[in-house]
């Protein structure tokens, strides 16, 4: 449960930091801690994904 999104997380960590990871928990409603118990539906995962559009400026990779 909640690879992919914390996956997510790492991506944005990588590329913008703590502040990105900030802005990736504000965006989603679901911070590092309980996505990574949340399930990787294709609702979360598509939250995430716009998300990280989002604060990166570019589609993420593909997970």
């Amino acid at each position: 449960m909640g690879e992919k999104l914390m996956e997510f997380y790492s991506v944005v960590e990588e590329r913008e930091g703590l502040s990105g990871k900030i802005e990736l928990a504000k965006q989603t409603n679901l911070p590092g801690t309980k996505a990574a118990t949340a399930p990787d539906s294709a609702e979360n995962v598509e939250r995430f994904r716009e998300a990280v559009t989002d604060i990166l400026g570019e589609e993420p990779p593909e997970l």
